[in-house]
C-alpha cells in the first residue's frame, strides 16, 4: 500500500495565541503496545497553518532517540511564521529510516501492508507564562478526512461536561478541521448545544470552519447574558 509519511504518526494542535497559552508537545519512540514495533529514533517535523488554513511552513524540530520521551516548544516555533493569532499547527512523528528513503516528505511511499500506529499520541500542553498548566492526549484518527470519492467525510460528536462561567472563569469550545489529505477542501459545519443543569437546551447554534484551520468558541459570547443570569448559583457565583 502507499501511505505519505507525514501521515504515519501525527497529531493536529491548535495553537491558542488569543488565550495567552503557550504550547508544548510531547512525543515517544516507543510503542504503547509492548513488542509491536520495536523501538528506533524518529524524526519530529511540525506543519504550521496561517488562520486561513494555508500551508506555510514545514519545520524539522528535531530526533527523538530510541526508548526516549522529548518536549518540543510548539509556541516558540510557530511564533516565528504566525505570531499573535490562533491558527492551527501539526506534528509529524516519522522513523527516520524511511525519512532517510524520500526525498521529499509529502511523496508517498510503498509499504508491504497498513502501517498500525494507533495509539502513538501526543502529549499535548497549554500554559499560562508562569502560571499554571493542563495537557490532553490524543492523536489522528485513521484516514481522517480522506475525501476519497464516494466516501463520507469524517464526522464527530463532542460531549463536554465542564461549561462554566462567572466572573473569574470562562469556558472556550476549540474546533479542529484537520485532514490527512493535502488537497483535501471541504467546509466544515459545527453544530452545537449547551444544555442547563435541568436539561432544557439553553442555546444552541452552528459554525463553518475552512479546512485546516481552528475555531475558538468563547461560551461569554455565545451564551446571553440572561440565560448566564438566570443559571448563576447563589452561593459560588457559577454558572
Amino acid at each position: 500500500m502507499e501511505i505519505s509519511p507525514l501521515n504515519l504518526i501525527s497529531t493536529p494542535l491548535p495553537v491558542l495565541n488569543s488565550l495567552g497559552l503557550k504550547l508544548r508537545v510531547g512525543l515517544s519512540s516507543e510503542d504503547p503496545m509492548v513488542g509491536r514495533h520495536p523501538t528506533e529514533p524518529y524524526e519530529a517535523f511540525l506543519s504550521v497553518y496561517s488562520p486561513e488554513g494555508l500551508l506555510i511552513e514545514r519545520v524539522h524540530m528535531g530526533q527523538i532517540a530510541p526508548t526516549r520521551r522529548k518536549y518540543f516548544d510548539v509556541s516558540e516555533i510557530a511564533s516565528k511564521f504566525v505570531p499573535g493569532v490562533d491558527h492551527l499547527a501539526v506534528v509529524h512523528r516519522i522513523p527516520s529510516r524511511i525519512v532517510d528513503q524520500v526525498p521529499d516528505l509529502e511523496d508517498t511511499i510503498e509499504l508491504e501492508e497498513e502501517p498500525d500506529y494507533s495509539l502513538f499520541r501526543s502529549v499535548v500542553e497549554y500554559s499560562y507564562p508562569g502560571g499554571g498548566n493542563g495537557s490532553v492526549i490524543y492523536e489522528t484518527p485513521p484516514r481522517l478526512n480522506l475525501g476519497q470519492e464516494g466516501r463520507l467525510s469524517s464526522n464527530t460528536i463532542t460531549f463536554t461536561c465542564q461549561t462554566v462561567l462567572s466572573d473569574v472563569l470562562n469556558t472556550s469550545v476549540i474546533v479542529i478541521h484537520y485532514s490527512m489529505n493535502p488537497k483535501y477542501s471541504q467546509i466544515a459545519t459545527f453544530n452545537y448545544g449547551l444544555h442547563a443543569p435541568s436539561g432544557e437546551l439553553a442555546v444552541s447554534g452552528e459554525v463553518k470552519i475552512t479546512p485546516f484551520s481552528i475555531n475558538v468558541l468563547d461560551m461569554s459570547q455565545i451564551i446571553p447574558q440572561s440565560i448566564h443570569a438566570e443559571q448563576r448559583d447563589s452561593q459560588d457565583g457559577v454558572s
